[in-house]
């Protein structure tokens, strides 16, 4: 028995007894650096269970050492300014070269017609065509939207990056290299600012080409638009301007940058001590001190996954290599020196595996280490090992160590392809067969081997910069799906690895590039992030050496890393200043907390005589396209001094009607703060109203009419640009809702659109306001929420079955964004022409599939935007003769 923090007993049972005497033992005979000073016993008994597993609190990382070297930065996207310039060159200036296999990613964008498009097919006809173009500028448009991000890249996506190496390769042997170089990454980042996994390989090239290239302007944009025309504009400004980072996103009219802010994490927390490891190479160099770290700390059961065969040999060092080599290189079987040493290195790599598998045998206890012989390259025996892993480790794997990796730097015109793909591949299919292996038995954690190059760049490291981008690219992809998985930046060891190589020694201390780190203190590094309870998906280490290194390549990134992230609280001055909050669908607050707010609001058809002008199968009914605007106002109340930018996740369940006169319908908007910080606020809120019967009893409480999440800004967000279309093939469409008929009929002010028509690339319409009604109803609206129920009708101006045309209402609609701040009052004062498009060409709203809807102005501002709208077809109206035709079944009291 042991003695409790609280003065009772605790039976620890025989089990428990002989590990925590075994535990105790082996802390007294490694010393104080491998134990702690006094085993803290910790028990878990399970109420309904035998005697639990006992659980002993590790030492923490955190030691007294000399002063560390190097600092831990965690890495975020974070808003910067837009480059001052003036009018953004075209995108495609003459003498341009375009690489691309996304041509469905060009859409309807007309290309100029001397752009040279550079082929993907035979090796040498790629480079001929450089060499045969000179461009000026190239062009590399990528197309991601077509990428499954859970799957890792495709065939097709690192045949389009081995061609984008190709390309600068052969660049760099013409007499002038490019002017420009831009990579345009589409659909490489979401709404939620999270790069897709795959984008990082094209990021992490550019980082690197852009220090080889230092003349040339190269950069990369990552942008949310998942065809060119959307992005071209935020591109082009992009393509000659200074850069801090020659990497730049967009995503929710944001420009965003990689902002490196130092933060230690937290001292001695203690996340739980992995009970089993899984270490993805390891066996050798930097790998396998770490794993010699963390079997002293934890004693873990480990499995190393390397590529060296152990062969026969029990023999744990080497013979000297020139005696190897003499011994191999004479006789009737001798072999060349090169063979020879080629041999050598075989056989010490395998003596080297051989003594670590044996030392960390030692500590863990026999049994408890198992090597691996698997090419990691291979998904078949990558999901053979990690099989075998499984059938012995029951209860899943504690820890991933993701340690595989290679390097052969050279500038773009010196490295081969072969080469490039080595490097690349070996961190790259690395990472993606361990994920498709393990399937959805993820381990636990997930910790991937990066570098401070993914991060920064390096001479002659495109490929080492791309694999190991993609590894922070693809762990923040992870992270935000709620994976425990981070990627460590590992910068230089002094005494193992690379570093440690009498070349590479010189080097460091001719440059003071960086610093070459002490073991000692990268153990203490990996400790201290394993033992984040919550480690940040991307770290990365640097000191004084990569600060100089950085402040001469990108004077001022250093400053905008040290930007306060904090947003500071409004002064009494500007709170006064805010405009009233608007209370149109706002009657009283009935509960309020720190974050959460409930208001009611009564509907009638005295006091909202416009419902009369929206009738569904003859009642008067709330437009779902106004729910924006609900859930924006109690949005605002609880959140003061924003204003509405994005709606998310909007659920239309039920119709809100009003039946007869005199007879209000009274619901309840509920608004819960999600989350807030310096750059927005997150609210969800919810409409509900009880179901009453004709005499009054309750039928049901607190019905959901509908459901949507308010992301809220400082100011409204910058529009961005939109083309218009030429009406070349377009042909006339009525607005079916504006035709009498018995299942959605508008008058009014709802009769909102003008010159409908059907369009080769899609739908279009023009917004025609109704002012004297706007200006009567909705001028205190802060969601220009007529304009919205008209482009969301544009999206069903199709014919169909002849000469039909579908009514619908919506169901759900994945987004809104809004920009500019516009509402429908604003926009018909000033007489605003907006135009609206519905795109694809063709688009069935009942389905699942991807839809868009912009409204934008004559300038080409974008107002508004619908993304992803499902809905459900009440019925069809004939072009021709008005005829109007019933579905005949739907679900009409549960779909608004």
């Amino acid at each position: 028995m042991s003695p409790s923090r609280q003065g009772t007993t605790t039976l620890l049972g025989a089990e428990g007894a002989r590990e925590l005497i075994a535990f105790l033992t082996r802390s007294q005979q490694d010393g104080p650096q491998a134990g702690p000073d006094t085993a803290v016993i910790e028990r878990a008994i399970e109420a309904d269970g035998p005697v639990s597993r006992l659980r002993l609190r590790r030492p923490t990382s955190e030691k007294p050492t000399e002063p560390r070297l190097l600092d831990r930065h965690v890495l975020r996207l974070a808003p910067a300014p837009r480059p001052a310039t003036g009018p953004p060159p075209p995108l495609f200036p003459p003498s341009t070269a375009l690489l691309t296999d996304g041509l469905t990613a060009l859409g309807s964008y007309q290309l100029p017609l001397d752009t040279k498009l550079l082929p993907l097919s035979q090796e040498d006809t790629l480079e001929e065509a450089v060499h045969r173009a000179a461009p000026l500028h190239v062009r590399v448009v990528v197309d991601l939207s077509r990428e499954d991000p859970l799957q890792g890249p495709s065939e097709r996506l690192l045949r389009l990056h081995d061609a984008l190496f190709r390309t600068a390769k052969a660049c760099a042997g013409l007499p002038a290299l490019p002017e420009s170089f831009v990579v345009i990454i589409l659909g490489g980042i979401d709404a939620d600012r999270v790069q897709h996994p795959s984008s990082g390989l094209f990021t992490g090239f550019t980082k690197s080409l852009a220090l080889e290239w230092a003349a040339s302007s190269v950069v990369a944009v990552v942008h949310e638009a998942t065809v060119l025309k959307d992005a071209e504009t935020d591109t082009a400004a992009e393509s000659l301007a200074g850069q801090l980072l020659p990497v730049v996103s967009f995503a929710g009219g944001d420009r965003l940058l990689l902002k490196a802010v130092q933060d230690p994490g937290t001292a001695g927390a203690a996340a739980g001590a992995p009970r089993t490891v899984v270490a993805a190479g390891g066996g050798r160099g930097i790998g396998a001190v770490l794993l010699n770290a963390l079997a002293h700390r934890d004693r873990p059961r480990i499995h190393v996954i390397g590529s060296t065969p152990l062969g026969s040999g029990t023999v744990d060092a080497a013979p000297a290599r020139q005696d190897f080599i003499r011994e191999h290189s004479t006789g009737p079987d001798r072999l060349t020196v090169r063979a020879a040493n080629a041999a050598y290195d075989r056989l010490a790599a395998a003596a080297e595996v051989r003594a670590t598998v044996r030392t960390l045998e030692e500590i863990c206890g026999a049994g408890r280490v198992t090597y691996h012989a698997c090419d990691l390259r291979d998904p078949d025996a990558v999901r053979r090992v990690v099989g075998r892993i499984e059938a012995v480790e029951k209860d899943g794997i504690d820890l991933l160590l993701n340690i595989a990796g290679t390097n052969r730097a050279a500038s773009v015109a010196k490295k081969s392809l072969a080469d490039f793909r080595t490097v690349r591949d070996l961190k790259v299919r690395t990472y993606a067969n361990l994920k498709a292996a393990f399937g959805d038995r993820m381990p636990r954690r997930w910790c991937n081997f990066g570098s401070f190059v993914g991060f920064t760049g390096q001479n002659g490291e495109t490929d080492y910069g791309s694999a190991n981008d993609y590894l922070n690219t693809a762990a923040a992809h992870s992270a935000h799906r709620g994976a425990g998985e981070f990627t460590m930046g590992w910068t230089l060891w002094r005494d193992v690895g690379l570093g440690a190589t009498p070349i590479m020694r010189r080097f460091l201390a001719k440059s003071a590039q960086f610093t070459a780190m002490p073991t000692p203190e990268g153990v203490g590094h990996f400790l201290h992030e394993l033992d984040q309870v919550e480690p940040a998906p991307l770290t990365v280490l640097f000191g004084d050496a990569e600060r100089a290194t950085m402040e001469l390549a990108a004077p001022g990134y250093l400053d905008f890393c040290r930007t306060p992230a904090q947003r500071p609280e409004p002064s009494p001055a500007s709170r006064s200043a805010r405009p009233p909050l608007p209370d149109f669908f706002v009657d009283g607050i009935v509960d309020r907390g720190p974050d959460r707010l409930t208001v009611l609001r009564t509907f009638s058809l005295e006091r909202d005589a416009y419902l009369r002008e929206h009738v569904v199968n003859g009642y008067p009914t709330l437009p779902g396209t106004f729910v924006p605007e609900l859930a924006a106002q109690a949005a605002m109340h609880l959140v003061p001094g924003r204003v509405p930018a994005v709606l998310e996740d909007i659920r239309l369940d039920a119709f809100l009607r009003v039946y007869r006169p005199g007879r209000g319908e009274t619901k309840k908007i509920t608004a819960r703060l999600v989350s807030s910080g310096p750059r927005e606020s997150v609210v969800d809120v919810e409409v509900t109203g009880d179901v009453l019967a004709p005499g009054g009893q309750l039928l049901v409480k607190d019905r959901r009419h509908f459901s949507a999440r308010v992301r809220l800004r400082d100011e409204p967000v910058t529009a961005p640009r939109w083309e218009h279309w030429d009406d070349q093939g377009a042909e006339p469409v009525a607005d079916p809702y504006h035709l009498p008929n018995p299942a959605v009929l508008l008058s009014g002010v709802f009769v909102s659109t003008g010159d409908t028509r059907a369009h080769p690339h899609g739908r279009r319409a023009r917004y025609v306001p109704d002012r004297p009604g706007i200006e009567r109803w909705f001028s205190g609206l802060v969601v220009p929420s007529v304009l919205l129920d008209g482009l969301a009708r544009t999206s069903v101006l199709d014919r169909s079955d002849g000469d039909w045309t579908p009514l619908a209402v919506p169901r759900t609609i994945r987004r809104i964004d809004l920009y500019g701040g516009h509402t429908d009052a604003t926009l018909a004062a000033a007489g605003t022409r907006v135009e609206l498009y519905s795109l694809p060409a063709r688009l069935d709203l009942e389905s699942a599939e991807d839809n868009r809807a912009v409204a934008v102005t004559a300038d080409g501002d974008v107002v508004l935007q619908i993304k992803d709208m499902t809905g459900v077809v009440l019925g069809h109206v004939n072009q021709t003769t008005g005829e109007y035709r019933g579905r005949r079944s739907t679900a009409e009291e549960t779909t608004p």
